[in-house]
């Protein structure tokens, strides 16, 4: 009797393809989602987006764990899902609050803190996944100017305040992500670097939008672009070679 085949994430291929399947039906429900933020209310777009981002956090957590388990734990998928989950119990704080009547106050708090802090979680997690390779520094400096001109910006615009700095944190952790996925080979792996761009996107949105235009129904559509980025990380960091 034969032994399943293992591929190199440490699952089997009915494994593989199981999980693949899950998160490319979620992958797919977040696109008709974004394509119904123009009809939604916005409160029911924001509930069954929050579901679907909580659900596919905690999701995509486990399946990292379970992978941790049967291979030979390195350390990047517990990374991974360290990051996973604590994005989604900072999400599944941030809604509750939303839920009883505190979205006004909710940023900035200690809710940003818990998603700041998944950002460079992940970010970790790609530098231990992938080799270092050698980008020229020039690059890699002009990512991080372009992603620091709007918070600069702002800061001009508004001074130091705690919206302005904690703004800065959440274009400083996705310049951070992005930087680490361009300098660790991530641009030869499209979905993981697809899915790392639009989850980096979202968070640039995020603060903006709390903090200037939190009665737009339109910008809720970054819990999708959440959803999706997820979707992408979890396939292709299982399909690792």
């Amino acid at each position: 009797m034969t032994s399943p085949i293992t591929n190199s994430s440490g699952l089997t291929d009915p494994e593989k393809k199981i999980i693949s399947g899950f998160f490319c039906a979620i992958l797919a429900i977040s696109v008709l989602l974004a394509l119904m933020v123009v009809v939604l209310s916005g409160d029911t777009f924001l509930a069954y987006s929050n579901y679907l981002q909580i659900l596919t956090a905690f999701a995509g957590a486990l399946v990292f764990l379970y992978a941790y388990n049967h291979m030979n734990r390195p350390s990047y998928l517990l990374y991974a899902a360290g990051g996973f989950a604590l994005w989604g119990a900072s999400n599944t704080a941030w809604y509750i609050l939303f839920l009883i009547g505190m979205r006004p106050g909710v940023f900035p708090g200690l809710v940003d803190i818990g998603i700041i802090a998944s950002i460079f979680v992940l970010t970790i997690a790609f530098q231990n996944a992938y080799p270092k390779k050698q980008v020229m520094p020039h690059i890699l400096l002009g990512i991080l100017i372009a992603f620091l001109l709007i918070p600069a910006g702002i800061f001009i615009t508004i001074g130091v305040t705690e919206v302005t700095l904690v703004t800065f944190l959440y274009f400083f952790a996705c310049a951070s992500l992005v930087i680490t996925g361009v300098n660790h080979s991530l641009t030869e792996r499209p979905l993981i670097f697809g899915g790392a761009l639009l989850f980096a996107l979202a968070f640039l949105i995020y603060p903006i939008r709390e903090a200037f235009f939190l009665t737009s129904p339109f910008l809720n559509i970054i819990g999708t672009l959440v959803i999706a980025g997820f979707c992408l990380i979890v396939i292709g960091l299982l399909g690792k070679p």
